[in-house]
């Protein structure tokens, strides 16, 4: 299994789907084609980073994409002890904003999360990405864009609605995923991303 971690202050705003297509796209690039298990903190849902690390001790996990190192920032040393455990795990590390990845040194790394002026750029491009995603990324499952570029149902929609009509009715998200021929965590996505736009749907 790989994995892709999220990291954000609680009170910050933001959300899972403006991050997540950066990560992929680094996965993507670097030969990664399975799909991510996504675990985060600061998003109000998820599993955290100390279930990813109790993932990679069973040995179900080969491989992490880091979005950023901010949630390390001023403790460099705590991220090199961390990362220095996947390490000699053989689990490889890609971070999504340090556009030169390839194996780079976790000592590198820990520079980097105690670096100002890595946070500060990190913060206007964490931004940016965040931008070009709301302004023309990709849709979330269910919709398209229309030549306004505004959001519309496309013939997924349906399916959005069963997986809102399985939830509401108590039906765990493994169970959706067989009966919608979805993997479970595309169902937690979908019901994360349409969360505030179907809050008063009722079956």
């Amino acid at each position: 299994m790989k994995a892709v971690f999220l990291w954000k202050p609680i009170d910050a705003p933001g959300d899972v789907q403006e991050m997540l297509p950066v990560c992929i796209e680094k996965a993507r690039s670097i030969g990664w084609t399975e799909e991510l298990k996504l675990f985060s903190e600061g998003y109000g849902a998820g599993k955290s980073w100390d279930d990813l690390l109790a993932i990679a001790h069973s040995g179900n996990l080969t491989g992490v994409i880091l979005h950023d190192v901010a949630k390390w920032h001023g403790k460099g040393a705590v991220l090199a002890d961390q990362l220095s455990v996947l390490g000699t795990l053989k689990i490889p590390v890609a971070v999504a904003l340090i556009d030169s990845y390839e194996k780079i040194p976790i000592t590198n790394l820990a520079v980097i999360a105690d670096s100002s002026k890595y946070y500060s750029r990190l913060r206007s491009k964490s931004i940016r990405v965040g931008m070009q995603q709301k302004k023309g990324g990709r849709p979330p499952y269910g919709m398209s864009y229309d030549d306004s570029r505004n959001l519309i149902p496309n013939k997924d929609w349906e399916t959005v609605i069963k997986i809102f009509t399985m939830s509401k009715n108590n039906l765990p998200a493994t169970l959706i995923a067989q009966r919608v021929g979805l993997s479970a965590q595309k169902v937690r996505n979908i019901l994360r991303t349409h969360a505030e736009r179907l809050k008063n749907f009722k079956p």
